[in-house]
């Protein structure tokens, strides 16, 4: 299994940096320089009917945002060192340019049906790759992908750390299929109303706690960034952070650091896509596809501020050094630091909420892939049962067989989404062109519009 993961990753890994630098440079560091201009998008009102930019970013967020994140976390530290949290840091901001292209051609490609768009990688893999054969390919690894990432080791995580409140593993995944159902089965529009407020209160919740414990332990946060800075130049340090998957160490001096860092972002997965493209404005031109591809980069900077906030409270109650694994490193870390007895539970309820939003998240979009490729509703119903059924077993699952396969088939994903843009952007180079010509002078408005998008957008 290693030597496959090796043979899988490496190749994702290179392909990976290679992309994230070539589309920065074509879009002149466009998710750095115009990363103030998306935020402001946020909160400007633009007519879109049902599922909006800012229900479609907080449901991105809740896919970025699992239980991973937090135990991810835990294991760049002891495998890279406080360090590796830089590197992490220095490849998101590299590689978060690919979201905004994934978003951009999924856009490009949607299609409509019953009065909604269904959109994202899978719409543009058979002009990428000059194949219908492709589609199916990323239709079978999405649903994988779905299944052990959003799924399987979401509930995995979870239920880690259920032990140490007494309560059986098997539980947590019994609770989070039914909830799981519950919200499924609800209409888009009630969906968008409870991942909008889940979304901040979950986040707000964990970054409050986080902040009373950088408070009652604030005497050691200057040491902390000191031991980030010192060790962020180290060998292990950069080859931690520049890695994407459980490697073989002895192999490659590429290690686990910033595979948790970037995966935690979902960079090159193509759920944005997927997501912004159900989006229905009232105008359907050049000026929304931009619009909304900028408000992908956003995610994965909330993301990586969350990532270094939990660094520091690791770091601060040395909690970082201990023997414990994974999710159980953090929950000592607030065990650490509040004299509650119930504080374990309300990480628990937290992190509850971090790993449904990531497995909801993972469903819509492949519901949406299934959905694309069938062009029925008959199909995405059974899946909704698929999917409920399989949430238990992650529970009771071996963690190290869980994560191996997850690693493998979002190593594919990674892969074949990537390849396929790049292969797009040169046969399509319009996307730098628009780009540019949008954001020059700083006055988007004047950015040509096709209201019909027959030319533009496949619909």
């Amino acid at each position: 299994m290693d030597i496959v993961k090796f043979v899988l990753l490496l190749p994702t890994i290179l392909l990976i940096l290679i992309a994230g630098v070539y589309l920065s440079v074509k879009l002149k560091w466009l998710q750095i320089f115009r990363l103030p201009y998306a935020l402001s998008l946020i909160g400007v009102k633009r007519g879109e009917n049902k599922f909006s930019s800012i229900a479609a970013l907080f449901t991105i967020l809740g896919g970025n945002l699992g239980v991973g994140n937090i135990s991810g976390t835990a294991v760049a530290l002891k495998t890279g060192g406080p360090g590796s949290i830089l590197w992490m840091a220095i490849i998101i901001a590299i590689t978060s340019v690919i979201k905004y292209v994934t978003c951009y051609f999924s856009i490009k490609n949607r299609k409509e049906k019953n009065g909604r768009f269904i959109g994202g990688p899978v719409t543009y893999m058979a002009d990428a790759f000059s194949s219908g054969k492709a589609t199916i390919l990323f239709l079978v690894i999405m649903i994988v992908v779905s299944i052990t990432v959003g799924n399987l080791v979401q509930v995995n995580s979870l239920s880690i750390p259920l032990d140490m409140i007494d309560v059986p593993v098997v539980v947590g995944g019994i609770l989070m299929a039914i909830i799981f159902f519950i919200v499924a089965a609800l209409s888009l529009k009630k969906i968008k109303i409870f991942i909008s407020a889940m979304i901040p209160i979950m986040t707000v919740s964990y970054l409050t706690l986080c902040g009373i414990i950088l408070f009652k332990f604030s005497e050691n946060i200057l040491p902390s960034l000191k031991l980030i800075t010192s060790n962020f130049l180290t060998t292990s340090s950069f080859n931690s952070g520049l890695s994407l998957g459980l490697m073989l160490e002895m192999l490659t001096i590429i290690q686990v650091g910033a595979l948790r860092g970037i995966f935690a972002t979902d960079i090159g997965l193509g759920l944005e896509g997927i997501v912004h493209s159900s989006i229905i404005p009232k105008k359907n031109n050049n000026k929304f596809i931009i619009e909304q591809s900028l408000i992908t980069i956003i995610s994965p900077f909330i993301v990586a501020f969350i990532v270094f906030i939990t660094t520091m409270v690791l770091l601060v109650t040395d909690s970082w050094v201990t023997d414990l694994e994974s999710t159980n490193t953090c929950i000592f870390a607030f065990r650490k630091a509040m004299n509650w007895p119930y504080v374990d539970y309300l990480i628990m309820a937290i992190m509850f909420c971090f790993a449904f939003t990531t497995i909801f998240t993972w469903f819509f979009c492949s519901k949406q892939t299934i959905r694309y490729v069938s062009m029925s509703d008959k199909y995405t119903k059974l899946w909704i049962v698929i999917f409920t059924m399989i949430i238990p077993f992650g529970a009771v699952g071996k963690v190290q067989l869980l994560w191996d396969v997850a690693d493998i088939s979002i190593a594919a994903l990674l892969f074949i989404n990537i390849l396929a843009i790049l292969k797009l952007t040169s046969q399509d180079p319009e996307v730098f062109a628009m780009s540019d010509r949008y954001l020059k002078l700083g006055v988007p408005a004047k950015l040509p519009s096709n209201n019909n998008t027959t030319s533009f957008i496949k619909t």
